[in-house]
């Protein structure tokens, strides 16, 4: 699909430029949108990484321009070192290069949407798809300097370690801070207690976000002040921040219906709506996150701020069945290891979606249902080696009877469905899942041999 080919285009830029790669090279918006729907439904989020990688080229491209002008002679023997300048090529660039370039500063983003929307599973796709190194961290345990728990500089360090401890890559590498939302402020009385493991952290990222040279022990986690530092430059590591932001359409909601009384009033909306919710997650700015608890300084410095939407019943269906990695793909796996067919209507599969949908745990929610409704089929399965198929459909999703078990070798699924629409319950070769009837299988032959 257009991940292989996305990947074999990178290797072949890999071999081509080791140290730099060219703008012709680098997967399009389009094409990186493309990659990240194979695996991830409903969202929408490509622009700021291509742009990240453009900001890389275009630095290695006047990077080689400057070079040449330096190697450019000024002793009349220009003719004797041509082949010397022709050896330095420039960075391709299908654009003609304005004689002064301007710097394009780093655009950092903030996502942010409701629990399992596919914040994370976004930002782990992507590092398949693209070159530059990526690393994912948890903003949940760190802690400011000198307290116990892991130091923001530990993120840097890791960054190092995925770009294969070269510094060079990894100046140029992507850095997500998942779960961001978990630092902010703490209310109450601050003055009792230093909140080191919220606001402190937020105090702490400030400089490494905005780009500076960020002294990273060798050694992290052990205090050792004369341990030797990594000295690694921030300006051009692009900065990523995640988090479900529980609370923050309410924030919204107040300052965008503030007439609740009059000609101007407001009807209260429905905020546990996911397309509600979506809307007023749209719609946030940057003083609503200043509100949730994170301080100014820190907001300031993600200039982007992209919403993830709470996912509905077609889209949870989507996921079921669509991804490469989809959930119904990954029980049919289980399933043919027993040398069992595993099918399941479209109706399940639209109850199971309403059920997640529910919920209100997103795309996690789908696996806890459908480990559930499967716990005694995956326990049965295995010991009845005439078992050929199971069958899912809605009646069994929503508990009315077990998921069926095909045992007549020429039971099919059609053949099946056809007697259930005649109005036959009972169908020889056909019966539901039962741990009772497992268990009197098992024992009969163990019964025997003792007697």
């Amino acid at each position: 699909g257009e991940v292989q080919e996305v990947e074999a285009e990178e290797r072949h830029a890999d071999q081509s430029t080791p140290k730099s790669s060219s703008i012709t090279s680098l997967p399009t918006p389009r094409e990186i949108c493309r990659g990240l729907d194979e695996y991830v439904i409903g969202q929408r989020s490509s622009v700021g990484v291509y742009n990240h990688y453009k900001r890389i080229s275009m630095m290695d491209a006047q990077r080689a321009r400057e070079a040449m002008a330096e190697r450019v002679p000024e002793d009349g023997d220009l003719l004797e070192k041509l082949p010397e300048i022709d050896e330095l090529e420039p960075v391709e660039w299908p654009l003609p290069m304005p004689d002064e370039m301007c710097e394009v500063d780093k655009s950092n983003i903030m996502i942010i949407g409701p629990t399992g929307s596919g914040k994370t599973l976004l930002l782990k796709t992507l590092a398949r798809l693209i070159d530059v190194p990526l690393v994912i961290a948890d903003a949940t345990c760190l802690t400011q300097a000198g307290y116990v728990g892991e130091d923001v500089e530990s993120i840097l360090f890791k960054l190092y370690l995925e770009s294969g401890q070269d510094i060079e890559r990894c100046q140029r590498g992507i850095v997500y801070i998942d779960e961001s939302d978990k630092i902010r402020k703490s209310g109450g009385n601050v003055s009792i207690s230093r909140d080191v493991s919220g606001e402190g952290v937020q105090h702490a990222l400030l400089k490494i976000v905005e780009g500076n040279v960020i002294n990273v022990p060798k050694e992290p986690g052990r205090k050792n002040p004369r341990g030797d530092f990594l000295q690694i430059d921030t300006t051009n590591i692009l900065f990523m921040c995640g988090g479900a932001f529980s609370g923050l359409e309410k924030i919204i909601n107040k300052r965008m219906d503030t007439a609740s009384i009059g000609f101007g009033a407001q009807m209260k909306k429905e905020l546990d709506n996911h397309k509600v919710q979506g809307k007023y997650f749209d719609n946030a700015i940057p003083n609503d996150l200043v509100d949730f608890g994170m301080i100014p300084e820190f907001v300031g410095r993600f200039p982007v701020i992209v919403a993830t939407k709470g996912l509905d019943v077609s889209d949870l269906m989507e996921i079921l069945t669509e991804p490469k990695n989809s959930l119904m793909k990954q029980y049919k796996s289980l399933f043919a290891i027993d040398n069992v067919d595993f099918h399941v209507t479209q109706k399940g599969l639209e109850e199971i979606a309403k059920t997640a949908h529910q919920r209100g745990t997103g795309a996690r929610g789908l696996r806890s249902i459908t480990e559930n409704i499967l716990m005694e089929t995956l326990f049965v399965v295995p010991s009845l080696p005439n078992v050929h198929t199971v069958y899912l459909d809605d009646t069994a999703v929503r508990g009315e009877r077990k998921p069926i078990m095909f045992t007549d070798p020429d039971m099919t699924v059609e053949k099946y469905e056809a007697l259930l629409q005649e109005g036959e319950m009972d169908v020889d070769g056909a019966t539901p899942v039962s741990v009772e009837n497992d268990e009197v299988e098992d024992t009969d032959p163990v019964e025997e041999e003792a007697a």
